[in-house]
């Protein structure tokens, strides 16, 4: 299929960016691997048995004897009990851990059961999922996944999963600067036309919009760009910052912040018209419009595309979100690496095959590295504090109850704030829980240790404990009392009780030490343990570090803790036990 003309898009597969490494992780598995049919379905099995990705009953439990639309396929088992077998076997799989399950069962349900997709060069179905799944990966030259061909994965996709074990996060040894790292070395290279896409534009993205935001804030004073103008980024055909920096700056002239999304389209499309001039802001005409629509969709250019550039950039740590999450401008406390990238990454480059661009691509740039141990300065913590107090004040508890529980919610129907949809999952919790202990009582100290842009807005959750950091997620201080507030998504019994209640002692007696040896007021400990659902063995489990080290851990549910909160009037209030966790006993025989 020849090259044509397409505006800019990125693939929303893996939407989440925590499953990418999740993703090379399995894959790992199977470097040097001729990917063939028998290795295509063990992969695809792997991501499955260790839930990486989870089809639906419709596709994974349902036994499809035939079928004859997309591609032709006929089950391995046509027997009268593969029905009933297929449901056994999905079922054994939806209640079992990750990586628990025989592999050959699961290929027994990949081999009689189908999902309707086919991509070119592979197999319909299952097999064609793993193109799906890993060809933005081909793309940001993280691994090398092409039928008929050995499995690849680069220097910088083995830096991103350094800290993973069979897709997932080593515990004790979990530092997300390896992936902030690898996601910066790999969106600076990145361009638009790669061997892995069919377009005819050469853009450097992120040097391109690196570029315009620096332009018009020099030239015009603008602090950043709408989500409404990266419309017209994705519809640019090169790397002339210069023009469509002025064209954004005509736009803003004319429209202000008022343009409707139609407005916005028209225009747009009037771009991806090579037959128009670039840097007059006019509609297309409605001939061109009416014969690319269906190419050029609406809620593309206007909505899905522009939501994903701000995950994707986001994942760099450059971009920050301004004006309640309607703009997006460099981050103020990395410029030096901003201006390290637009010198040496925004040239545009020809690449002979996939070989090539996966040999450039993969190459780790050491300038752009994150390092975990650098200390924040007084500035930075700042931000972060006056970020914290201003949304305890601004927002309200039926706000938090709300946005409490989409934490824990996945796609459409999880948040729909501006801000929130942009912050994943594992540090949302903690961005919410500082900001709730702030709005229960606000003239308590709260010390969030997320890492954040320079509007004090999340990237990435606290670091591990080293030699300039304790460890903990949120530091709180009233009076004499110094509180840690220690937040997880996980919910497994294993992870909670072996992993975050050892490591919260350790960060309370850390804590402690530390503050007696810097001689400050504080005079008593204790961490908040708050989780989605605690398991009942952790009450237990907080049981026995009290015994031994005499900490004190107090284990609340999330929606317990916002629900609580409104009517707390010092942090103390919160060394409870509540009954959801209390000491499991033998019962006494009368």
């Amino acid at each position: 299929m020849p090259s044509r003309r397409k505006p800019i898009s990125f693939d929303t597969t893996i939407r989440s960016p925590e499953r990418i490494p999740q993703f090379i992780s399995i894959l790992s598995r199977f470097e040097n691997q001729i990917i063939d049919d028998e290795v295509a379905l063990k992969l695809e099995g792997e991501l499955i048995r260790y839930k990486i990705f989870k089809p639906t009953k419709q596709t994974l439990g349902k036994y499809v004897k035939e079928y004859h639309g997309k591609f032709d396929f006929l089950a391995e088992d046509q027997s009268k009990g593969a029905q009933n077998k297929v449901l056994l076997y999905y079922d054994e799989w939806l209640n079992s851990n990750p990586g628990e399950m025989d592999i050959e069962k699961i290929i027994y349900l990949l081999k009689n059961t189908i999902t309707a997709h086919k991509d070119k060069g592979w197999n319909g179905g299952w097999e064609s999922r793993i193109h799906t799944q890993f060809n933005f990966l081909n793309e940001l030259g993280l691994v090398r996944v092409i039928k008929g061909k050995k499995v690849r994965i680069s220097d910088n996709g083995k830096s991103m999963i350094k800290a993973y074990d069979n897709g997932y996060p080593i515990e004790n040894k979990f530092d997300e600067t390896y992936e902030q790292s690898a996601f910066l070395n790999a969106f600076c290279k990145y361009q638009i036309n790669n061997p892995y896409r069919k377009n005819t534009i050469n853009v450097n993205f992120f040097p391109l919009v690196l570029n315009v935001i620096k332009y018009l804030d020099k030239k015009y004073n603008y602090k950043g760009i709408t989500v409404q103008e990266i419309t017209f980024i994705i519809a640019w055909k090169n790397n002339d910052y210069k023009a469509l920096a002025e064209l954004i700056h005509q736009f803003r002239q004319e429209f202000r912040f008022n343009a409707p999304n139609e407005t916005v389209y028209e225009l747009a499309m009037n771009l991806m018209d090579d037959s128009t001039p670039d840097n007059i802001l006019a509609p297309a005409n409605e001939l061109f419009i009416k014969r690319k629509k269906n190419a050029y969709k609406f809620d593309k250019l206007i909505v899905e595309t522009p939501d994903e550039v701000v995950r994707k950039l986001r994942l760099t740590m450059l971009i920050s979100l301004r004006g309640a999450g309607n703009f997006i401008d460099i981050n103020g406390n990395e410029k030096d690496k901003v201006d390290y990238i637009l010198k040496n990454y925004s040239e545009n480059i020809e690449f002979v095959n996939e070989n090539d661009y996966f040999n450039y691509m993969g190459k780790i740039d050491k300038n752009l590295r994150f390092k975990p141990e650098i200390e924040e300065s007084d500035e930075e913590k700042s931000v972060k504090e006056k970020t914290i107090e201003r949304w305890a004040k601004e927002k309200s508890w039926d706000f938090y109850k709300e946005e409490m529980k989409n934490v824990f919610k996945k796609g459409k129907n999880g948040t729909q704030n501006e801000v929130l949809k942009y912050i994943k999952s594992t540090v949302r919790l903690e961005f919410l829980v500082a900001i709730i202990i702030k709005k229960a009582l606000p003239n308590l100290k709260v010390i969030a240790n997320y890492k954040a842009d320079d509007q004090g807005i999340p990237f990435k959750t606290a670091p591990g404990g080293n030699s300039k950091n304790v460890g903990a997620d949120i530091d709180v201080y009233e009076k004499d009392i110094h509180a840690l507030l220690e937040p997880t998504v996980s919910t497994s019994r294993s992870f909670q009780c072996e992993h975050e209640i050892v490591s919260i002692r350790s960060h309370l007696l850390s804590s402690a030490e530390k503050d007696i040896r810097d001689k400050t007021k504080y005079k008593e400990w204790f961490a908040l343990f708050l989780a989605p659902f605690i398991n009942r063995e952790v009450g237990n489990q907080v049981a026995v570090e009290k015994r031994i080290s005499d900490v004190d851990i107090y284990p609340w549910l999330c929606d317990d803790f916002v629900e609580f909160s409104q009517n707390v009037k010092s942090i103390k209030e919160y060394k409870k036990i509540r009954d959801y966790v209390k000491i499991q006993k033998m019962p006494k025989v009368q």
